[in-house]
């Protein structure tokens, strides 16, 4: 049985961190990938091979284990267990628990299918046989960016992690948060840029996550997901409250004092908006249900507007209702 060095195997340091360790199999696994290296006979068992690495020393109870042979051994030398190894961890021999040695998996990866047998390797069931592998493997519809693994039917794989979850950001229009929307995004991978049409619910809020299944980093026991977090591009008419949406409607004096009808633009469409007599700037007018994908209201602030420039009648005007009014604020 030949001895692997998983440390060699990824090209990192025995005493290289986890972030370490991961961002060096992540660049192998690209570079080895069965469909980036379609013409290299090799690549698959290469493959396989760094992935076996990543499982042992991206797991703190493997690694540990591993590290207790020593640092003595060659890849590649003969290799047997020192005399009660076995008996190291508090275990019974290893080997006789959970062995996913013989079974047989399938991988595609889009272009025809590959028959990986056994798993891993025979270093690794005898090293690490006893410990659980209760998650079933797979590396189903996988590509570079895409990546899953699944068992042959009744059979159970290696407990092999997933890659990283991810999260990036995506900015919508307060009109698609309020009707619902499809985006397309483009995610770069190995093989190209790869793109994908994101649906927007209705009512979908600033920070709201978007979870795209299988589409986060890559990782032995399949590719992690792709959080998009929402956020909600800043508009010059409308302005978010929770669920409540904010329209400022500026009037004149004369409409403020005298009360009127107007028509304000909303997210629906155009809106006849009653205004009481003897409103206030500031003052909110609420249209229930106008809200948000219309969970909320939709409130009109009034901001009463002064001309700046009066015509020689509108200052005649003003003079005289400031010599007859009896209003004092």
């Amino acid at each position: 049985m030949e001895y692997k060095d998983y440390y060699k195997i990824l090209g990192v340091d025995r005493d290289a961190s986890q972030a370490e360790i991961k961002k060096a199999y992540r660049k192998l696994a690209r570079q080895c990938h069965p469909d980036t290296c379609k013409d290299d006979p090799k690549a698959e068992t290469r493959f396989k091979e760094i992935n076996e690495a990543n499982e042992v020393l991206n797991d703190p109870e493997k690694r540990s284990r591993y590290d207790a042979l020593g640092s003595n051994w060659q890849q590649g030398q003969n290799f047997t267990p020192p005399p009660g190894f076995e008996h190291i961890f508090g275990g019974g021999p290893f080997g006789k628990q959970g062995r996913a040695g013989g079974r047989t998996f399938t991988f595609d990866f889009g272009g025809g299918t590959r028959q990986g047998g056994g798993g891993f390797s025979d270093f690794f069931e005898t090293i690490f046989g006893d410990i659980g592998l209760g998650q079933q493997a797979s590396y189903r519809n996988a590509s570079p960016g895409d990546m899953g693994m699944r068992g042959s039917p009744g059979s159970y794989g290696a407990s092999a992690s997933r890659g990283q979850n991810m999260e990036s950001e995506i900015s919508i229009t307060l009109h698609d948060a309020h009707k619902g929307a499809t985006r397309e995004i483009a995610l770069k991978g190995p093989n190209g840029v790869k793109r994908l049409n994101v649906k927007i619910p209705a009512g979908a809020h600033d920070g709201m996550k978007i979870r795209l299944a299988n589409q986060g980093n890559i990782g032995p026991g399949g590719a992690g997901d792709l959080y998009l977090k929402i956020r909600i591009a800043s508009d010059d008419r409308y302005k978010l409250e929770g669920s409540n949406i904010i329209i400022e409607v500026p009037i004149p004096p004369w409409d403020a004092a005298l009360g009127k009808t107007v028509k304000i633009k909303t997210l629906d469409g155009m809106l006849n908006l009653k205004i009481p007599a003897g409103v206030s700037s500031g003052q909110r007018l609420r249209v229930k249900g106008k809200g948000l994908a219309h969970n909320g209201d939709l409130y009109a602030q009034i901001k009463i507007v002064v001309p700046k420039k009066l015509s020689s009648e509108e200052e005649r005007l003003f003079k005289e209702l400031q010599k007859v009014s009896q209003f004092k604020p």
